[in-house]
């Protein structure tokens, strides 16, 4: 009976365990479309160029500007918002999007020596920071080859937040995919890179009770 009891605890506290997301984090928004947004243009469409608006929330205000044509991907921070970003040296302005780890904390102290929060810049209020860009001797970008998180800083309400923006961008082509981002609610709070919601309390009571039903099924069968 004790060991039967033992397997039991094992294999609940191991149900229990994968019901909580690695790198959950409390009052987080999350979302993850059915299918990826593409940030691409097929070699049989006539379009130019193409752009993506996007907004954590879903609102109708954009929080970023996804643009991407035959050659180029980047993004534009919209209204107040801003990216991290490699830092370029002067006299150049601006810097590649820089692919963030897993667990990178993601907020007010996030810039440093390599890294920079980045808004739009006058008069450079209408370019985009590259993901990618293919020439013919081939393909640049900080973010080329990369399956990473993108660091977000935008505002709700003139307060700050931060968010992550999952993406996969190919290592020798302009082609990136959008697959799920995630912001934090709270206001000046950091989110860590890849940080899910916290899981409801709802799958540990599930699994106590299950436990409950077990153990009272096993002593009516003992009283017979």
């Amino acid at each position: 009976m004790r060991r039967r009891c033992s397997t039991l605890f094992a294999l609940a506290a191991a149900w229990l365990g994968f019901a909580q997301p690695s790198g959950a984090q409390g009052t987080i928004a999350y979302y993850q479309p059915s299918t990826p947004i593409q940030l691409w243009i097929p070699p049989d469409s006539f379009d130019i160029s193409r752009q993506l608006l996007f907004s954590f929330d879903g609102g109708s205000t954009p929080d970023l500007t996804f643009a991407y044509d035959f050659h180029f991907i980047g993004v534009r921070p919209e209204f107040n918002a801003r990216i991290l970003t490699s830092m370029s040296p002067p006299p150049n302005v601006g810097g590649s999007v820089m692919p963030l780890s897993a667990g990178f904390s993601i907020g007010p102290n996030s810039a440093s020596d390599a890294l920079q929060w980045l808004g739009q810049i006058p008069p450079y209020e209408f370019s985009f920071n590259p993901l990618i860009q293919c020439f013919d001797v081939g393909c640049t970008g900080d973010f080329r080859g990369q399956r990473a998180y993108m660091g977000v800083e935008f505002e709700r309400a003139g307060a700050a937040h931060y968010g992550w923006i999952l993406l996969q961008v190919s290592e020798n082509a302009p082609f990136g995919l959008i697959e799920s981002w995630a912001w934090e609610t709270r206001p000046g709070v950091p989110i860590f890179a890849g940080a899910v919601p916290e899981p409801s309390t709802l799958a540990l009571l599930v699994g106590g009770g299950l436990l409950m039903v077990w153990f009272r099924g096993k002593r009516n069968e003992r009283r017979g």
